[in-house]
């Protein structure tokens, strides 16, 4: 008996050290083929890079070099697991079958990016700002987004951060749970989770797919809940006093003519600010703020429909909660909608081309009318998830959004304050398809 124990033992030692001899040969060949497939556009280094029992991977003192906006991003060390010793050495053919892994983990540690003159050139942007944009930069001088120029302008030479990332993948019900944190220096710490249904669903129907076995719709993955939390270390502080400069002001002044700017910004769009979240809002906004937020949506929540919600309803089917320093809040708009919010990006566009005389090339290409075009039936398929007109036979027009299409009929989603609905509309008895461009 002791003799085959001894026998057992040591041909587990020979296994070990054999997916372990594969494993540090496979990693250092992964790596050089990844160094040779940026090379065109980055230059990458390391100085040491081992694999240990568990199959967990530790690359210390990397190094990439972007030419084209000659930028040095450092990384102290990075550590991560695809699963154990044999998952690693075997891991590619794995993917090649759609297999994912139970659980893995990624750290990065002392990430370094600097700012210079050509990262700051290549990242500013002319394109149109966001409806977020405009309200995170109100009452901040002239600018219409807070982006790394204006950092750069703020006193941040650098962005520096390290985070711990994990995975986990639940066999019983498939779906995949992302958690972790990351921390960036003097500006904030955020920790979050993130659970995803239907991977497993999702990858199988991909696969019958392949295989032949005919699937109408392949369901995707869905959001099954999203939490984040963030704790302010420093940027809402170095933000205040950047725009109290730029507009001539105190920063307890620009804390109030911030406030004060948004509440005009969404009453011009006919959104209401309730007295609850502009109180836990101006809470936000200040130094060692801490924010949280929770989302849960349920069966019945539409992303592609977020635009059409109403805020109550977004907020009911959304999970949404939440809350500031400790404390939720319970009220926030009147006459909310995603369509009305981004009016304050588009009426902004449209004030500014009126001032040039509608001669800039970016505000003609911005202004844009959308309204129902009407499309040839037969294209239906082109247009899913988007929000079209129906007219049919017999005079009756419905809107929705197309969810779905086949050689004889079309559905159309919509949504109510008394239920959400798909109908289906035969082919044979729509005279008139438009599509809302």
């Amino acid at each position: 008996m002791l003799r085959f124990l001894v026998k057992y033992l040591l041909l587990a030692i020979i296994l070990a050290a054999a997916a372990m001899l594969t494993a540090q040969w496979k990693l250092e060949k992964d790596i050089d083929s990844f160094a040779n497939m940026i090379g065109a556009f980055a230059e990458f280094d390391y100085e040491s890079a081992k694999i240990n029992l568990t199959g967990e991977v530790r690359i210390n003192s990397i190094r990439i070099y972007i030419n084209s906006i000659q930028a040095n991003i450092e990384i102290g060390e990075l550590r991560f697991s695809a699963g154990n010793l044999y998952d690693l050495a075997f891991l590619e053919s794995s993917l090649r079958e759609q297999q994912l892994p139970e659980n893995g983990h990624l750290y990065l540690t002392d990430v370094l990016i600097p700012f210079n003159n050509t990262l700051l050139k290549a990242v500013k942007t002319d394109e149109a700002p966001t409806s977020a944009n405009i309200l995170d930069a109100a009452f901040c001088g002239q600018h219409d987004r807070i982006s790394p120029v204006e950092l750069e302008a703020m006193g941040f030479d650098y962005i520096a951060f390290s985070g711990k990332h994990f995975y986990l993948l639940d066999k019983y019900s498939g779906s995949v749970v992302f958690n972790g944190n990351f921390d960036v220096e003097e500006m904030f710490d955020v920790t979050y989770q993130i659970n995803i249904s239907g991977v497993m669903a999702w990858l199988e129907s991909l696969e019958e797919r392949r295989i032949g076995q005919f699937q109408e719709r392949v369901i995707p993955p869905q959001l099954a809940l999203l939490e984040v939390r963030k704790k302010d270390r420093g940027f809402n502080q170095k933000k205040a006093e950047y725009c109290a400069i730029r507009e001539g002001v105190t920063t307890d002044e620009y804390y109030a003519g911030h406030i004060t700017e948004v509440d005009k910004q969404l009453s011009s769009v006919g959104i209401s600010v309730k007295d609850d979240f502009k109180a836990a809002y101006q809470a936000a906004i200040k130094p060692d703020s801490q924010l949280a937020w929770f989302i849960q949506p349920k069966a019945n929540f539409e992303f592609e429909g977020v635009n059409y919600y109403t805020f109550e309803e977004l907020r009911d089917l959304s999970g949404l909660r939440v809350s500031v320093n400790g404390t939720q809040v319970s009220d926030y708009f009147e006459g909310w909608t995603g369509e009305n919010f981004n009016l304050i990006a588009e009426n902004l566009m449209k004030e500014r081309a009126a001032k040039l005389g509608a001669t800039s090339p970016l505000y003609q290409q911005v202004v844009i009318t959308r309204e129902y075009k009407a499309m040839n039936l037969n294209r239906a398929a082109e247009f899913l998830e988007e929000k079209v007109r129906v007219t049919r036979d017999d005079g009756r027009v419905f809107e929705g959004i197309l969810s779905r299409t086949s050689d004889r009929s079309i559905w159309l989603f919509q949504k109510s304050l008394t239920g959400d609905v798909t109908i289906p509309f035969a082919r044979t008895r729509i005279v008139k398809f438009e599509v809302y461009q």
